[in-house]
């Protein structure tokens, strides 16, 4: 998706490396859609959890897709809608049978919880840290909702979306149960693409655009290896496929953690207790110079 600013009708509320903004944002250059893209930073700095972003949107997630006045946050609402409102190539085949057969796909892809995957890997990685992000993120939401009695049940519904979400997480087995899935969901993928280019028969659809970023980030976390070396060599060319299309270097999808936005959010975060922090290091060193 280009960066238009004339093209003010159609905005994609983004942040690079969210999961479900590269589907979108894949959908888009496959279609070679023009508009505006605003950052929406769900980093540490959590601007999805501001008034203004859960007036837009009261779950409080990326993307949001604003067409004319016209606001839609489900990814797969995203672009479906896209495929079937603007022109470029059709990503929606046209028989009803490979219709279902997409949207078996696209189901099936749909009910993996990658964000328990993502932040329960995290969590054994690292232990309290995505505990005490959570923590973080229900006094945050609970200050915005003080403030803003209007959005009172919005932010009651997201803080006991984070407490399901932290429960989740505390399970010690979730993330060896999701790993048992994928590979049962790789399995069907590895028959599927066998003597086919894509999903579909007819071509690239949007069950291939869901399978790409998923595929993508699996790769990010370092799962490459349930389909290389052998391991499922039909899927491994259908990725291979997939990585050559120009929208997987457009859109783009991350195959590394980008640490770097990482930080910049942090430090945009908490730069008062950085710069407390680098207030008492400057008073030490003053101190040990005079006294030296």
């Amino acid at each position: 998706m280009s960066e238009n600013k004339s093209e003010k009708q159609l905005v994609l509320y983004d942040y690079p490396i969210s999961y479900n903004c590269q589907i979108v944002r894949l959908a888009l250059c496959e279609k070679e859609i023009p508009g505006e893209t605003k950052a929406v930073d769900i980093g540490p700095l959590l601007e999805n959890f501001r008034p203004w972003f859960m007036r837009m949107n009261p779950k409080g997630l990326v993307p949001v897709l604003e067409h004319n006045g016209q606001f839609l946050t489900e990814a797969i609402d995203i672009i479906r809608y896209l495929d079937s409102n603007f022109p470029g190539p059709k990503l929606t085949p046209p028989g009803e049978d490979e219709r279902v057969i997409m949207d078996e796909w696209i189901a099936l892809e749909r009910g993996f919880p990658e964000g328990d995957f993502t932040y329960g890997l995290v969590e054994q990685g690292t232990g309290k840290i995505v505990s005490k992000d959570m923590e973080r993120r229900k006094k945050l939401l609970n200050d915005y909702m003080l403030k803003n009695p209007d959005l009172a049940a919005a932010y009651q519904t997201k803080i006991q979306h984070v407490i399901d979400w932290q429960d989740r997480l505390r399970d010690q087995t979730l993330v060896d149960g999701l790993i048992e899935k994928l590979d049962g969901m790789l399995d069907k993928l590895e028959e599927r693409v066998q003597g086919r280019d894509y999903i579909l028969d007819s071509g690239y659809s949007l069950a291939d655009v869901v399978w790409t970023a998923f595929l993508g980030r699996l790769e990010m976390l370092g799962f490459k290896r349930l389909w290389s070396f052998g391991a499922r060599p039909n899927l491994e060319n259908y990725y291979i496929r997939l990585k050559q299309r120009p929208s997987f270097r457009r859109a783009p999808i991350f195959l590394k953690s980008a640490i770097g936005s990482v930080l910049i959010s942090a430090c945009r975060a908490f730069w008062p207790q950085i710069l407390a922090a680098l207030g008492i290091v400057a008073a030490i060193i003053a101190a040990l110079v005079i006294l030296t």
